[in-house]
């Protein structure tokens, strides 16, 4: 994936279509911290994590969204630098 930082890709629609391409369904969404720490959430502030297939455990269940849903897209494409995502390279 293009547009490259310490651990993940800028989010775009050219990367969301490549996860789905490569089979994966979701992004786990977890906060992050200028020092890429994941201990608290910034609230336009995202590392998206791919994964293929929700979890069974219920102790498991984190938030996550769909790979083709609205507010993906509309944080892809956004201009305006409200929102920060990026895709985590290192699952």
């Amino acid at each position: 994936m293009k547009n490259s930082t310490k651990m993940g890709a800028r989010l775009t629609a050219q990367n969301l279509q490549e996860l789905k391409d490569l089979g994966f369904h979701f992004v786990l969404i977890k906060g992050y911290t200028p020092g890429w720490r994941s201990d608290h959430i910034e609230l336009n502030q995202f590392i998206l994590v791919p994964v293929k297939q929700l979890p069974e455990d219920p102790a498991e269940k984190e938030i996550y969204e769909p790979i083709d849903s609205e507010i993906l897209l509309d944080w892809a494409t956004s201009t305006d630098g409200g929102t920060e995502a990026f895709i985590r390279k290192d699952g």
